[in-house]
């Protein structure tokens, strides 16, 4: 039996890492076999993306990114993900293809020219996550996440937030660019997608879920992709018991 390609996508602060390690414990607690992997990766291949990434001096153009991610991607397809889902693993990935059509997208190259760049060798995913949060919160999980301390945002002149120290990491120009690729995250839909909030409202007020809660939710809709009737059947039944289907 295959195994299943599972890709967890999002905004920076969105807990991606967090969720797929803990997806992952879920999936061995049900007895299957389960792999975790990453994009950029720990190739060469990713290593060079990360060490560009953190090169502040280094400008390079979208094409050249797209050639870097694509190149990575490749390498980490064919040596890793595919060999894996071939012997039945599960395979939980941090990001994928859908980050390129959404940052590299954002530097301007078009939607198909991605696309044809991954044909006939991408496999597609049996299900793709996309945690969403709004870019504010996201930063201040993200701040938290890397000094642990809180953050708060205030409101500045033209209703753009700022953490109220005015953090220059963390600046309105990097709240404005997660804004646009949360935007473009939204536009992607498709049967084996799903889009969750990884925030719920609590009175008047938002909170973040458990962890615990989004791999409930990312375990249901696995479920119900994979064991369609067996899901419906769990429903029925638990409406009988609880005083008849209504």
């Amino acid at each position: 039996m295959r195994g299943r390609f599972i890709v967890i996508e999002g905004i920076d602060g969105t807990g991606k890492s967090t969720l797929a390690a803990q997806l992952a414990q879920a999936l061995r607690a049900r007895g299957r076999d389960v792999l975790l992997t990453n994009e950029p990766t720990r190739l060469p291949s990713g290593r060079l993306i990360l060490e560009r990434l953190t090169d502040k001096s280094l400008k390079l153009t979208a094409h050249e990114w797209l050639g870097m991610f694509v190149c990575d991607r490749r390498m980490n397809i064919d040596t890793i993900v595919k060999p894996a889902l071939e012997r039945g693993t599960d395979v939980i990935q941090d990001r994928s293809f859908y980050s390129t059509l959404v940052y590299q997208g954002e530097m301007g190259i078009s939607a198909p020219e991605i696309l044809r760049r991954h044909e006939g060798w991408h496999p597609k995913p049996d299900l793709v996550v996309i945690l969403d949060i709004a870019p504010r919160f996201g930063l201040a999980r993200t701040r938290k996440r890397t000094l642990g301390v809180g953050q708060r945002y205030v409101r500045q002149h033209g209703q753009k937030w700022i953490f109220n120290d005015g953090d220059a990491p963390q600046s309105t120009e990097k709240l404005a660019f997660l804004q646009r690729i949360r935007r473009r995250y939204a536009r992607i839909k498709g049967p084996n997608i799903v889009h969750i909030s990884v925030r719920r409202h609590a009175g008047e007020d938002w909170q973040d879920k458990t962890t615990d809660e989004l791999v409930a939710e990312v375990l249901h809709e696995l479920d119900i992709r994979s064991n369609p009737r067996e899901v419906i059947d769990n429903r029925r039944y638990a409406g009988d018991s609880g005083g008849g289907d209504t």
